[in-house]
């Protein structure tokens, strides 16, 4: 086997090495939003809207429930966002405009959302796991342990958003 052939041989497997770390790590971090523009405002707003449980639970039913909260929730952070922007373009001795971005801001793919689902996005039933401690009659105490099936409902959805406004003297 000649010099050549090991260490193409060798660079192949660290290439494959490095490329299976990161995979296994989860990927690269999440990427920060580009700076927005100099004349420009931006403001970050959060809504809360309760969720009416639905009749018959089921992961279908409670992500529709859930959405029509966050459909409720919108309008409210929008216009919280819109006064923030507009205290900020005042503290700043500027005058906000019309709206030239929004975003809904999320969870990166791969962290945990509350307002996805309890046991991963979009799934609202599982298994609920639970224990508490029992005296015994000697006096000594044991864990309890138990699980069960159930479709939780959240009592509130929320909904953030981002809204970048055109900004003038």
């Amino acid at each position: 086997m000649n010099r050549t052939h090991v260490t193409l041989t060798a660079a192949a497997a660290a290439a494959i090495a490095a490329a299976g770390l990161a995979l296994a790590s989860g990927g690269p971090p999440p990427v920060q939003p580009a700076d927005p523009a100099v004349d420009t405002v931006v403001s970050t707003a959060t809504a809360q809207s309760r969720v009416v449980a639905p009749a018959r639970r089921s992961d279908a039913t409670i992500e529709r429930a859930v959405r029509a909260a966050r459909a409720r929730a919108l309008p409210r952070a929008v216009a919280a966002a819109r006064a923030e922007s507009a205290q900020l373009a005042g503290a700043a001795d500027l005058r906000a405009g019309a709206i030239v971005g929004i975003r809904r801001d999320s969870s990166p793919l791969g962290y945990w959302d509350q307002d996805a689902g309890r046991f991963g996005p979009g799934v609202w039933c599982g298994r609920i796991h639970s224990s508490r401690m029992v005296r015994q009659a000697d006096g000594t105490r044991k864990r309890v342990s138990r699980s069960r099936h159930g479709c939780p409902v959240p009592k509130t959805a929320s909904i953030r958003v981002t809204l970048t406004f055109a900004a003038s003297r």
